[in-house]
């Protein structure tokens, strides 16, 4: 991807023993007392370099009693994808169904929630045996009235067998997300969800956007996702990873990404349901003999609401917005009547 820097430091704000102090002090410095990108954290620079391994070996000369406070940061990453996501009818919804202050308070606190579940994943660990990859695939994002913008980067060297395996799990971990707006926004508000997803640089903070994977996805929702879905940048979903991708389900429509007609794979979020129930919303103590009817019952229920949509969307006069109501009514048919579609919504 970009370039990768790697950086000798030490963290300005460390407390330092007297004479520690005056061993760090021998070591030249290459840059002093400066910050990080879009950090508050000031530290001194040591070594700049292309090289990880020449980094930990400058770490490993220097002497051991100050070893210790010398790190490696990395700036920049190998593989990042990010999401460009509009909710559709937003403007309209605002219009009709934003009336006053407490409407106002109230559709805040609602849509608060997808930011509250997106912190979750950010600070999500996972421990599971021989994927502690999984740790160093790092979540950003950023909200902008009706536009989510979510990126998934790969924060850390990548062995060339492992590559195709981290993509697949990168491309998975963004899809979940993906699918978990989708169907907050058609439970909750009755509204569709439309975007892209691009390979290219992203930088994201809370309140900053730039770069070229940000105008490559949103040039893609306007362009080519059309319909209530969101598509991949062509070049990401190679031969090799939807292998790897479609090794559970063989049938295209029941893969958590799926090919549409026109050649785009995209986000299947009804099919993620066969597995996932909707992660986004206020969770409650449920008894354990209950959590899978509990999940059995919120399956339903967004399913439901999607075929409301669909409903309420051929009402429209307007034939370039019922044609996205007649894709979404295709795409409902394609997977919900499939009968192990069916079977894994009550098993799993």
């Amino acid at each position: 991807m970009g370039n990768i820097q790697y950086y000798v430091l030490v963290d300005k704000s460390t407390i330092f023993h007297n004479e520690d102090k005056d061993e760090i002090n021998k070591v030249e410095v290459e840059i002093q007392d400066t910050k990080l990108p879009f950090s508050d954290k000031y530290v001194d620079l040591y070594l700049i370099s292309n090289d990880k391994n020449e980094c930990k070996s400058y770490i490993q000369n220097l002497n051991k009693e100050i070893q210790k406070y010398f790190h490696i940061e990395q700036v920049g990453s190998e593989m990042q994808y990010t999401a460009f996501i509009d909710i559709l009818g937003f403007s309209n919804y605002i219009k009709t169904e934003i009336t006053n202050d407490y409407q106002a308070e109230e559709f805040y606190d609602n849509f608060n929630k997808v930011i509250e579940y997106l912190k979750h994943e950010k600070q999500n660990e996972f421990a599971i045996e021989q994927a502690d990859y999984l740790n160093d695939i790092k979540l950003r994002y950023s909200w902008i009235s009706d536009t989510f913008v979510v990126s998934v980067e790969y924060m850390n060297e990548i062995k060339k067998n492992d590559e195709n395996i981290i993509k697949g799990m990168m491309i998975f971990r963004l899809s979940i997300i993906i699918a978990s707006i989708h169907h907050f926004m058609a439970s909750k508000f009755g509204l569709i969800v439309r975007g892209a997803v691009s390979s290219k640089y992203s930088c994201i903070t809370d309140n900053f956007i730039l770069g070229e994977g940000v105008a490559e996805a949103s040039k893609l929702e306007k362009e080519v996702a059309i319909y209530p879905r969101v598509v991949f940048e062509k070049n990401i979903i190679s031969d090799e990873i939807h292998e790897i991708i479609t090794r559970k389900h063989k049938n295209n429509d029941l893969n958590f990404i799926s090919k549409d007609c026109d050649g785009y794979y995209f986000v299947n979020y009804l099919a993620m349901l066969q597995n996932i129930p909707p992660m986004i919303g206020k969770m409650f103590k449920i008894p354990d003999d209950k959590i899978k009817e509990n999940s059995i019952k919120q399956k339903i229920n967004v399913i439901e609401k999607y075929q409301k949509i669909v409903a309420n969307g051929f009402k429209i006069p307007n034939g370039k917005v019922k044609a996205k109501y007649t894709w979404l009514n295709d795409y409902l048919g394609r997977v919900l009547l499939k009968e192990e579609f069916q079977k894994n919504i009550i098993n799993n």
